[in-house]
C-alpha cells in the first residue's frame, strides 16, 4: 500500500473515530518515508485523541522541525500551534518559532543567527523494523513514538535564501511569540466558506495549506475572481477599516488556515503597542501592489515606472460621509480607492439629489475639476470606512505633465463621466425630436 493510500485509509479512520488504528496506519506512513509530515501530524493528532498529551507534543515538535529544516514555515507553525495548546509553557516549541521567525525575519541578512535546534533525544531514532499496522495498544504507541519523534534527514533548505512568511515575519519575536498562541488553527473541507462577501469582518486569515476560490456576486451570478494557495492572506483590510469583505473566500480541497481575530490583535496591542501600525502598513503595502497591478490609472504606464506613480500618492482614510469633493468646490486633489466604496451624488436642478455610480477598488474621483480648473461637478461621499491613496492638485499638475498617457487616460475618463451626469439628468418627459417625426408621419399616413 502506498503512502498516499495509508494516509487515505488514516483520514477514514479518524471519521471513525477509530484512532488507535489511524495512529498504526499515519506512523507507518512515516516509518515508510520520514518527510512524510503531513502524516507525521495527523499521528500527533491521533496520540492527542488517545490521551497521550506528552508523547502527541513530542510528536509535533519533531513534525515542526521536519517542515522547519525544509523551509514550510507556515505549516510548521501549525505543528508548534497544535502542540502549544496541550503544553503553553514547551520550551522547545517557543525555540523552535524562535528560530523559524528569524529565519524569514526581513531585518536579518542572510542566515540570521539563532539558536540551534535540540539534539534528538537517542531514543527516538526512528529504526524500527516491524510494520506497526500489525502492532496495538501500549506497543503501538511506544514503536510509533519512535517513528514520529524521530528526525527527518531529508533535504536541506538553501541557508542563503530567505523564505516569505507573509506579515509574521515584519512582527518583533516576541509579538510573533504571543501571537502564534493566541490565533486559530483551522482544518477545513473543501466548500468551506470562510469568509462572506458582505459579512462583518472581523478576521484575518493565512492559508496554510490547501486551495480557496474567491468570488463575487455580479448581476446575480456569482462570478470567480482568483484563487489562493498556502502563503495566501485575506480579510486584513476589512480588519482594519470595518468594511465588509467586498467577496467571498471559499475552500475548494482540504484546507488549513490560521485565524487571527480582533480580538487576538487587541490583546496582544495591550503588551505591544506597534502592532496596530505594523499591520496597517502590511495593508497599505498590499492595498499598493494590488492597485499597481489591476487599476486601470497604473495601466496607462509600464510596470517599472507604477511604483514611482505610486510614490506620489499620501494614504488617506475617510470615515461614513466623510467627503472627498463637494459640489461647486475646487477638488482637493484625485482620490484613488483602495477599499471601500465611494458615491458619487449630484443636486437635480428639479429638487433632490441624484445618485450617478458607485466608486469602488482601483477608481478615481476628482479628476474633472482637476483637469479643467473649474469646481467639482459631483459630490464624492464616503458610505462607509474607506481608505483612498491621495494626490494633492500640485502633484497632480506635475503628474499629467510627466505622463502624456495617464492624462489621455484621465480625459477620456472626465469626458465619458460628464455624459453619463448629463443622461442622469435629462428629465424622463423630454422627448427626442426625430420621435415626434416618425410620430407624425405616422398620423399623416393614417
Amino acid at each position: 500500500m502506498s503512502e498516499s493510500s495509508l494516509r487515505e485509509l488514516g483520514m477514514d479512520l479518524i471519521e471513525e473515530r477509530q484512532f488507535e488504528r489511524a495512529l498504526a496506519v499515519f506512523a507507518e506512513s512515516v516509518r515508510r518515508r520520514p518527510a512524510d509530515h503531513r502524516s507525521r501530524m495527523l499521528a500527533a493528532r491521533c496520540l492527542a485523541e488517545l490521551g497521550e498529551r506528552e508523547r502527541a507534543v513530542t510528536a509535533y515538535h519533531a513534525c515542526a522541525e521536519g517542515l522547519l529544516k525544509r523551509d514550510y514555515l507556515l505549516s510548521s507553525m501549525a505543528a508548534c500551534k497544535l502542540a502549544l495548546e496541550m503544553a503553553p509553557q514547551e520550551r522547545r516549541l517557543k525555540d523552535t518559532l524562535a528560530r523559524l521567525h528569524a529565519r524569514a525575519a526581513r531585518n536579518a541578512p542572510g542566515r540570521a543567527s539563532v539558536p540551534p535546534p535540540l539534539p534528538p533525544d537517542t531514543m527516538f531514532e526512528g529504526k524500527v523494523e516491524a510494520d506497526l499496522l500489525e502492532l496495538m495498544g501500549e506497543e503501538l504507541i511506544a514503536r510509533a513514538l519512535e517513528v514520529l519523534a524521530a528526525p527527518d534527514t531529508g533535504g536541506v533548505a538553501d541557508p542563503s535564501s530567505r523564505p516569505p512568511l507573509p506579515l509574521f515575519a515584519d512582527l518583533d519575536r516576541e509579538v510573533f511569540l504571543d501571537l502564534v498562541q493566541r490565533m486559530t488553527w483551522k482544518s477545513l473541507p473543501p466548500d468551506t466558506v470562510i469568509s462572506q462577501e458582505g459579512d462583518v469582518g472581523d478576521s484575518l486569515h493565512v492559508i496554510v495549506a490547501g486551495k480557496a476560490e474567491v468570488t463575487r456576486l455580479v448581476d446575480g451570478q456569482r462570478k470567480t475572481l482568483g484563487r489562493l494557495g498556502g502563503g495566501s492572506i485575506f480579510g486584513e483590510l476589512s480588519l482594519i477599516t470595518g468594511t465588509p469583505p467586498t467577496a467571498s473566500v471559499s475552500t475548494t480541497v482540504d484546507t488549513e488556515v490560521f485565524e487571527i481575530r480582533r480580538e487576538h490583535l487587541n490583546a496582544v496591542a495591550r503588551t505591544f503597542p506597534s502592532v496596530p501600525q505594523v499591520l496597517a502598513e502590511f495593508a497599505q503595502q498590499r492595498m499598493a501592489r494590488n492597485m499597481m497591478a489591476t487599476s486601470p490609472l497604473f495601466q496607462q504606464l509600464p510596470e517599472s515606472e507604477r511604483a514611482a506613480l505610486l510614490g506620489r500618492f499620501t494614504f488617506r482614510a475617510l470615515q461614513p460621509r466623510d467627503k472627498a469633493l463637494t459640489e461647486g468646490e475646487l477638488a482637493p486633489g484625485l482620490f484613488l480607492v483602495l477599499a471601500g466604496e465611494l458615491v458619487v451624488q449630484k443636486e437635480d436642478p428639479a429638487g433632490g439629489v441624484v445618485s450617478l455610480g458607485v466608486l469602488r477598488e482601483g477608481e478615481v474621483a476628482g479628476e474633472i475639476s482637476l483637469l479643467a480648473g473649474t469646481p467639482a461637478t459631483a459630490t464624492v461621499v464616503a458610505t462607509r470606512k474607506t481608505a483612498t491613496a491621495f494626490m494633492e492638485r500640485a502633484a497632480f499638475g506635475e503628474l499629467v505633465r510627466e505622463y502624456p498617457s495617464v492624462k489621455t487616460y484621465l480625459d477620456l475618463l472626465s469626458e465619458r463621466r460628464q455624459k453619463q451626469t448629463a443622461e442622469a439628468l435629462r428629465p424622463a418627459e423630454i422627448i427626442d425630436a426625430d420621435e415626434l417625426v416618425i410620430e407624425a408621419d405616422s398620423a399623416g399616413a393614417a
